[in-house]
C-alpha cells in the first residue's frame, strides 16, 4: 500500500487522497459508489479519480452487466 501511496502521488498528484488508496485495498473490487461514500465526493469527481487511476496503472476496470467494476 505505502509504495502505490507513493506512486499516486507521483504520477496524479492533483487528484491523490490517501483515503481512496486505502479504500482500494479495503475494497480490492471498488465501484463508484463506493468511493462517493468514502470520500464524501459527488459521483463525478469519484468517476474522475477512478479513471485516472486506472490510466496510471494502478486499477483495471471489467463490465459486469451494466456497472463497471474496478
Amino acid at each position: 500500500m505505502d509504495k502505490t501511496i507513493i506512486y499516486a502521488q507521483e504520477k496524479e498528484p492533483k487528484i491523490y487522497r490517501k483515503e481512496l488508496i486505502e479504500l482500494l485495498f479495503e475494497q480490492p473490487y471498488s465501484k463508484i459508489e463506493f468511493v462517493v461514500e468514502k470520500l464524501n465526493v459527488e459521483r463525478k469527481a469519484a468517476s474522475r479519480y477512478l479513471k485516472k487511476m486506472e490510466e496510471i496503472g494502478i486499477l483495471t476496470s471489467q463490465k459486469i452487466g451494466r456497472e463497471s467494476v474496478m
